[in-house]
């Protein structure tokens, strides 16, 4: 197949999307034409394919706009560009996961309080089911942005997984996606990739070893894979150097290998927060109480780790207790990186904590 029939496939399945008789079977035909031909054509071709097919994400129908998107995701999976389609995805997602908020805001609204007697307690999914069904038939808009949004996610995590640019432009979404993050399946998945951080400032240090590095990281998307990765860059010392992390695990924390194993991880140290060096700059004994309170949970996310200076800041403790994870990262297509910038000399370290120890006496 040539460009020639690219493009004519492109252009029957923007008429089968616009005709409001046509029926699922028809779209589902002119989509795999389309994908057929791209495949024959070039990647320039299918980019220009892309670029014309998400000038119809506007379209009044969001189901069927969402399909077209879903296609475009299909081919940016195969290797096309990602920033072909990201503006006007991201423009019509931020509508729709606006509609779609005000539609969970309204539910959530009579949502009853949780019954105290767990006995007779209602499943609140089940609750708010009813609910929703309700509403939606007053808040007609909102309820086809709302079934929109079973479509369009899943080509926008697609986009956001393989460029850093179109990420980080609809990073502003995130808000209204975690209005919807409890009851949508959209909101859950777009507020994880939405809260990823390209070129992140961070600070590490082990203050028993008078160790730490400056770097920074990118596309990481919870505290498991930032340990992970923490484990495989930190300096290690002695003459055999083992590794924390066989590169195996690593390469699946980067995105270099598949995106699971059977493989387990095991945490080396303690994370803690800037703020939880006592007044000798010191970290807190692993068997001592309520040191959990400085703890970076696993479970978090990075943003959830105080910055100092302008740099989110690991201090690495020992482990109190053995903690473990499967070897996974969240977005298969999503790469991450911790790069490391400066190795710290034991005087850049002193110094670090004791900026750390006096900002934690003024604050």
């Amino acid at each position: 197949m040539t460009s020639a029939a690219l493009t004519a496939a492109t252009d029957a399945l923007i008429a089968v999307a616009h005709d409001p008789n046509s029926e699922e079977a028809a779209g589902q035909a002119a989509a795999r034409a389309l994908i057929e031909a791209a495949q024959s054509a070039g990647i320039e071709e299918s980019n220009t394919a892309i670029r014309c097919l998400s000038e119809h994400f506007s379209m009044d129908h969001p189901g069927r706009a969402g399909f077209l998107a879903l296609v475009c995701g299909a081919l940016v999976e195969q290797g096309c560009d990602p920033d072909a389609m990201a503006e006007p995805m991201t423009r019509r997602l931020a509508e729709l996961l606006k509609s779609a908020g005000d539609l969970a805001d309204a539910c959530r609204e009579q949502m009853p309080e949780p019954d105290e007697d767990t006995e007779n307690e209602t499943d609140p999914a089940q609750v708010f089911e009813a609910i929703h069904r309700d509403i939606s038939e007053t808040m007609r808009e909102e309820a086809a942005a709302w079934d929109g949004l079973q479509t369009f996610w899943r080509p926008a995590v697609a986009i956001y997984s393989k460029s850093d640019a179109a990420r980080d432009a609809a990073r502003p979404l995130r808000d209204d996606a975690l209005r919807l993050a409890d009851w949508h399946e959209a909101g859950h998945w777009l507020q994880q990739i939405l809260a990823v951080r390209t070129d992140e400032p961070i600070l590490v240090i082990e203050p028993d070893s008078q160790q730490g590095i400056i770097g920074t990281f990118s596309g990481v998307v919870d505290n498991f894979q930032l340990n992970t990765l923490i484990m495989d860059a930190f300096p290690r010392s002695g003459l055999l150097k083992r590794r924390r992390v066989p590169k195996r695990v690593a390469d699946i924390a980067r995105g270099d290998g598949p995106q699971q194993s059977d493989e387990t991880v095991q945490s080396v140290w303690n994370l803690y927060t800037w703020e939880a060096l006592d007044e000798q700059g010191r970290l807190p004994a692993p068997e001592g109480g309520n040191v959990s309170q400085h703890w970076v949970w696993n479970e978090g996310i990075p943003d959830d780790i105080p910055v100092f200076e302008g740099r989110r800041v690991v201090l690495l403790g020992p482990a109190s207790y053995p903690r473990f994870w499967k070897a996974q990262r969240m977005f298969d297509q999503l790469r991450a990186s911790l790069v490391v910038e400066t190795i710290l000399t034991k005087e850049d370290v002193a110094d670090w904590l004791k900026r750390m120890v006096a900002a934690g006496r003024t604050s």
